[in-house]
């Protein structure tokens, strides 16, 4: 296809497609093929149909375990009925990121949508914390007002839970690489292990009458979903902070670059996730004063290694001569500089 078919008329306002991954896809797609990388596929491959099932099926639970709280008095079937209802609105707006994030990159968005599946996986991971919070605070008051439980209806209605669950989080359990999937698919495990330490705390209740029972075990879970939720959070902020990526020491990759033959010296680097699965980095090479054939071979050189050993995939190099104006420094440009050009700009016409 001709490269101007994907070129918008000047001033049309359009945002049409640069291609299928943007303007760093080609090189991105060949490192990862040359060097064997493993390309995540949660994005461009994600599982629609399981996701629209899982949700179906969380659906219908909520539905029955809210009428078997509330026919019960059981606090753990209601809460458990409000994890589920969170996972329906987690799923929808983890489907919802998946095929958003299937869109191409454009002129205003040259990186695509890929940051749509942090924010949903942030935004999830938040009410889980929310909802945990408000359980803790139900389940207190129920300890210290105890109250009668239907044992054996909650025993019923919390295996159901335990079962479609269990079957919802198998049907996403390959997809734990993606944050948004990943935070649907801990939504789904978190239910799961509701659903079983309900049915538990129902068979507690019907052997023993001890009512203490369904506050205690909404307390235990409730606390151990808020804690993996507030992982993911966390991760999220990383990633929307372009902090450096989890599991990549920045001197380490500092080191890597100084050891490719030909780098002289390295500065103003940075390290940042686009997505879940993206990778990025920018940095200033100091090379000696060579022919530019050579030079062309020194950053490839960089970026292949990057690709290969770090999974960087999305890399920008400027390169310098040893002891240049630039050598040793941030390079930023001064904040007087820029008002200049801003009002130079601003007096165009």
């Amino acid at each position: 296809m001709d490269d101007q078919a994907n070129t918008p008329a000047r001033g049309s306002g359009q945002e049409t497609p640069l291609g299928k991954n943007g303007a760093h896809g080609a090189h991105v797609d060949a490192a990862s093929h040359k060097h064997g990388l493993t390309r995540s596929p949660a994005l461009g491959a994600a599982p629609d149909k399981r996701l629209i099932l899982a949700l179906g099926l969380n659906l219908v639970i909520t539905l029955l375990q809210i009428a078997g709280g509330i026919v019960a008095n059981s606090l753990g079937l209601l809460s458990d009925a409000a994890h589920n209802l969170s996972d329906v609105v987690a799923l929808g707006l983890s489907l919802w990121a998946v095929r958003l994030g299937r869109r191409p990159a454009t002129p205003r968005r040259t990186f695509a949508y890929k940051r749509v599946e942090i924010l949903v996986a942030m935004f999830n991971s938040a009410v889980l914390i929310a909802i945990s919070v408000y359980i803790i605070v139900e389940a207190v008051r129920r300890l210290l007002d105890p109250q009668p439980v239907e044992g054996l209806l909650v025993v019923a209605f919390a295996a159901a839970g335990l079962v479609i669950n269990g079957l919802a989080a198998f049907l996403l359990r390959a997809h734990h690489h993606d944050l948004n999937l990943r935070s649907a698919f801990l939504h789904l495990i978190g239910d799961a292990a509701t659903s079983f330490g309900v049915m538990l705390s129902g068979l507690i209740i019907y052997f023993a009458d001890w009512y203490y029972a369904d506050a205690i075990v909404s307390i235990l879970v409730s606390l151990w979903i808020g804690r993996e939720a507030f992982t993911i959070v966390r991760s999220t902020v990383n990633v929307l902070m372009e902090g450096t990526p989890e599991g990549l020491e920045l001197a380490e990759v500092e080191h890597a670059m100084l050891a490719v033959p030909g780098v002289r010296g390295i500065h103003d680097l940075h390290i940042w996730s686009i997505s879940s699965n993206d990778q990025a980095l920018s940095a200033h090479v100091e090379a000696e004063d060579t022919a530019l054939s050579e030079t062309g071979a020194l950053l490839t050189a960089v970026k292949d290694m990057l690709a290969r050993d770090f999974a960087v995939g999305h890399v920008t190099l400027e390169l310098e001569t040893v002891g240049g104006e630039c050598a040793g420094s941030s390079c930023d440009i001064p904040p007087e500089h820029l008002a200049e050009n801003q009002r130079h700009l601003g007096h165009q016409h």
